[in-house]
Order: C-alpha cells, then structure tokens, then sequence
C-alpha cells in the first residue's frame, strides 16, 4: 500500500507513525514543509519520497503535487497527525478520490461549536456553546448561562488561549484583546463545567472501536495552565473494564460513530461533576505531548506500528497487556529564567526510581520553558507501575518533593 503522509517532519512524535507506517510494509511518501536536504536523519529511513510543498494549508498546491506524485506511484491512503492539517488532508482526500475521514467530519472535529451542536442533537450530554463573532454575541451567552463561562479558538488546540471568565469585570478587561469580528474572527463560548477532567483516545476500525485508553488530569487543563505551583499530572489507568469507565466508552465510542470517524485516531476529552458526564470536545488525530509513549509503556505493544497496520488493513494486529498504569508529572521551575538546581531529586530518585522509564531533569544553566509550551518541558518523570493508585501516590509524592530553581 502506498500512503501519502502530510507533514511527517515538524515534530519528532509523527517521525513514530511514519515508522510505524514503514514497518508495516507501506510506501510512504512525505509531503512537507522543509527542502529535501533539510529532512532530518532519524525521519529519511522511513520516506520513500518527500515533495516539498510551500503552503501545506493550500488544497490546491496539495493536489497538483499529489496528481505529479500519481503519474508514477497508485496513492491508497492520505493521512496526518497533524491537528491543524486535518481539513486540508481531507480535502485533499476527497479530491483524489480515496477513503479515509471526509471532510465533514475533519470540519467537525476542528470547529469545537458546530462539533457540540452535532452531538447535542444525538443525545450526547455537552456543555451549552455557542459561536460568537462578535462582543454582542457574547454577553448574550452570558445573559443565557450566566457566569462563569469559557472562552476559547473554535479550532484550538489543548487549552492554548482558553479564558475563564467569571464576572462582567473581567468580561470587560477581555473582549478588546481577542478583536472578535476583526476579519471574521469568532471563538467558541462554553458554559463552564466544574469537574474532574480527562480523555478517551481510540484507534478506530472502518466500523468500530479497536483500541481504547482512559486517562485522567490532575488538576484540569485550563488549571494546571495558569498556576505555576502546579505539578501537572497524567494518569493512564489500566482498569479499562472497571464498571465507573462504562458509561464514559459507551457515550466515546457512540460520538465516534456519530461523527463517522473511520480508521483513524481519536482524542476525545470529558469532564465529570455534579452534572454528571459530559463531553468536551474531540479530535481526530492521536493525543498530542507523546501520550502515546505512555500507551506504549503502560500495554507493552508498539502503539504507532498498531495504527499504521490499522490504517492500511482495517484490522487490529496487537493487544494491549494492560500490565502498566503510567503517569507522567512535569515540575515547573519557580520563575523564568535559566535554572539553578533542584531539591529534593535524591530522595525522589531513591523512593520512584524504580518505576521511572523516562525523565528530564534540566541542568543548571538551562534555559526555562514558559508554562504555554506543554506538558514535556522544564523537569518531568514519567513513570509506570501495575497499580494505578500507586502511580498516583508516586507522583503526589514527586510533585511535593522535588522542586526546581531558576533565576
């Protein structure tokens, strides 16, 4: 089989998929950004061809270079990783002709508003949304939910630019700053839901789920994003068939369905509070931050070799062990700056270092990452263990114990 891969070099993590895709026995050509002698070592292996492509957004340039590649290659599938690329590769697939994710369904699962008004009408439980292009429509949200609400890019990613806003007053302090209308420029607004927050990720059959993972944040996302003292934690359970996770893969594998996502990977994120389960939003493409590594770790089975045979056969070839629960916590330095040193590193390494498998631990003189750059900068451990509770006991115990210095 012969796949057409958009984008397989702006991040280390996609270099994983297109191995995968190669250890499977596919030809993969590599559409991307960076001239040919600019591709980095670790990615050539596993690319049959590379066509550099000046504006990877364009549709347009897309199809010619793809039409040039099919005078002398059959292209079977079109595939990214790459959240922002999700529409134009399904245009792009539409275009030729080929089977994957339509481009309805990548338009919904990039506009986080229409998104919740599909499901909303199917009976899956979501926040009250609304699109609003302009401060108008807005504060009528607000007059409808009352405060507090959220505030975020209809096609963000993670909780990059989402504003919690509570109260007329800082209402007031941010609608100049987002230029709602400048341009046609709209943002989704939420009803704010108080809960505890995670994901469900899948790999998706052509008619059914094939692989499913749960997973847990400690704190909340938007949280963990605006307050520094905060040690961000990711769970990774291995008790998948535990009867508090059935209500959570029935309503995941039916927006699934519902949203005709077909041999590909999902993100779904969900929140769980006083008004029970409700879902937050999806994407179609794999979780960002490496959380497949953790995957990989917790169940013992090449996760990225799994999705590329999926992708090409429509079958799963593995299972998962669900030996491991994983966790990973980043530790955030106490200022910007360079760093100084840590604390509390020898008793933490003496206590956890057993169930450790990855870390990076700055040295001094190391420039700090500012808290916008994601879960895998600054200090991290991951870690894995087969009792998920005491995943967690080890990373509360590394969060309170090891701290980082920077000036």
């Amino acid at each position: 089989m012969n796949v057409l891969f958009v984008n397989p070099d702006s991040q280390t993590y996609y270099r994983e998929f297109v191995r995968g895709l190669k250890e499977v026995g596919a030809t993969v050509i590599g559409f991307g950004h960076l001239s040919r002698h600019r591709v980095p070592p670790s990615l050539r292996p596993y690319l049959d061809q590379y066509v550099t492509i000046q504006n990877l957004f364009d549709v347009e340039q897309l199809v010619a270079a793809a039409r040039v590649v099919g005078r002398h290659v059959r292209i079977d599938r079109v595939e990214t990783t790459d959240e922002t690329l999700v529409v134009p590769t399904a245009q792009l697939r539409e275009r030729l002709g080929l089977p994957g994710i339509s481009v309805e369904t990548a338009i919904l699962c990039r506009d986080k508003s229409a998104m919740k008004d599909r499901l909303r009408a199917e009976g899956i439980p979501c926040a009250q949304s609304a699109a609003c292009s302009s401060d108008a429509e807005v504060r009528a949200f607000v007059e409808k939910v009352s405060y507090p609400i959220i505030l975020k890019p209809r096609a963000g990613f993670g909780s990059l630019n989402t504003h919690r806003v509570g109260s007329d007053a800082e209402l007031n302090a941010l609608l100049p700053k987002l230029g709602l209308g400048d341009g046609g420029r709209s943002m989704a607004a939420e009803e704010y839901v108080d809960g505890h927050e995670g994901f469900y990720d899948t790999i998706m059959l052509d008619d059914r789920v094939g692989h499913e993972f749960i997973s847990h944040y400690y704190p909340g996302c938007l949280a963990a994003t605006l307050d520094r003292s905060v040690s961000p934690q990711i769970a990774v359970t291995n008790r998948l068939d535990s009867d508090g996770y059935a209500e959570l893969k029935e309503v995941g594998r039916k927006v699934n369905r519902i949203l005709g996502i077909t041999r590909s990977a999902t993100h779904m994120e969900w929140f769980f509070g006083d008004k029970g389960l409700k879902f937050s939003e999806i994407g179609a493409r794999p979780a960002g931050e490496r959380i497949w590594d953790m995957y990989r770790a917790a169940n013992e089975f090449d996760v990225y070799r799994e999705w590329a045979h999926v992708v090409t056969t429509g079958q799963p070839s593995q299972t998962p062990s669900r030996r491991f629960a994983a966790g990973s916590i980043q530790i955030r330095p106490d200022r910007d700056g360079r760093y100084v040193g840590h604390e509390g590193l020898e008793d933490a390494l003496k206590k956890c270092g057993p169930w450790i498998y990855e870390s990076d631990i700055p040295t001094p003189g190391t420039p700090t990452h500012p808290l916008e750059k994601g879960w895998l900068v600054n200090t991290w451990f991951r870690l894995r263990h087969p009792d998920y509770d005491e995943v967690r006991r080890m990373m509360a115990y590394l969060g309170q114990t090891v701290k980082a210095h920077a000036r």
